[in-house]
């Protein structure tokens, strides 16, 4: 499954074997193994085995055996989803008694809102090698979610307290920040709505060189749902470029309107 997921995945089912032909599958997979015995229906017996194990159990197995084997420690862990449209009606198809997700609708990443999704998280560490996997329904919040991998992880594997996880600023609430203690060190972006980023954006900072000469930053802290938190406001040269441009757009069209409304109120004097 592994090696057709490679560069197979936009063909039917039934064309499953065809990936394998002229492959060593002998070699790959074991004596006596052919590509027609790779076929659809063993694909199928094989997600309903993996399905009645816990897709996400098997995963974290998987990784435990790829972590023995590293040599370097793991230090920073990136929190992400993604969602994938699906085709079809997928009527009735409210979650049961297991753990099944529900296709459904929810934000298109791929902006087809016209379409049906599912959600997959995933967290990978420092390198970019995949430590745990899960799937959502397809209206499942990244509030949510982000939080559920996280414990999840640190419940199934090892993880060093030092390390930090790195997530966007879905996880930045009161109820998520609070939710695992003062143990977890994250790494994440204030939403521009909460008031102190607010009032930290809009003040006069006094900025420190990067060593990149394209930034500056400013580093202070913050007190949000009760938990310390080292704050750093950055300033870009590209950002700021970019929003001088737009601010002189913005300008040039109000000058426009005005010069369009002095205009009418001239002929509108002649008329009178």
């Amino acid at each position: 499954m592994t090696l057709n997921g490679l560069g197979f995945i936009e063909s039917r089912l039934y064309f499953y074997s065809n990936f394998f032909i002229g492959l060593p599958t002998e070699s790959l997979l074991g004596e006596g193994i052919s590509p027609s015995d790779l076929n659809d229906d063993a694909l199928g017996r094989t997600l309903d085995a993996i399905f009645e194990y816990g897709s996400t159990e098997l995963f974290n197995e998987i990784a435990l055996k790829a972590m023995s084997k590293m040599t370097e420690e793991t230090h920073l862990l990136h929190v992400d989803t993604t969602n994938f449209s699906m085709f079809g009606k997928y009527e009735g198809d409210a979650p049961d008694s297991t753990d099944s997700i529900e296709i459904t609708f929810g934000h298109a990443k791929d902006n087809r809102m016209d379409l049906k999704r599912f959600i997959l998280g995933m967290v990978v560490n420092q390198s970019g090698v995949p430590l745990f996997a899960q799937a959502f329904s397809g209206n499942k919040s990244d509030k949510k979610s982000l939080m559920e991998m996280i414990q999840r992880l640190r419940g199934s594997i090892s993880v060093e307290d030092s390390s930090y996880w790195v997530a966007d600023s879905a996880i930045y609430t009161e109820e998520n920040l609070r939710l695992p203690g003062k143990d977890l060190h994250w790494i994440t972006r204030v939403p521009a709505t909460v008031g102190a980023a607010k009032a930290l954006i809009s003040a006069e900072l006094e900025m420190t060189p990067a060593t990149d000469p394209r930034y500056a930053f400013h580093a202070t802290y913050l007190n949000f749902g009760d938990i310390p938190q080292k704050a750093v406001v950055i300033w870009s040269q590209e950002m700021q470029a970019r929003m001088e441009k737009t601010f002189d757009k913005r300008l040039q069209k109000k000058a426009d309107r005005c010069r369009k409304g002095s205009q009418i109120t001239a002929a509108r004097t002649v008329c009178l």
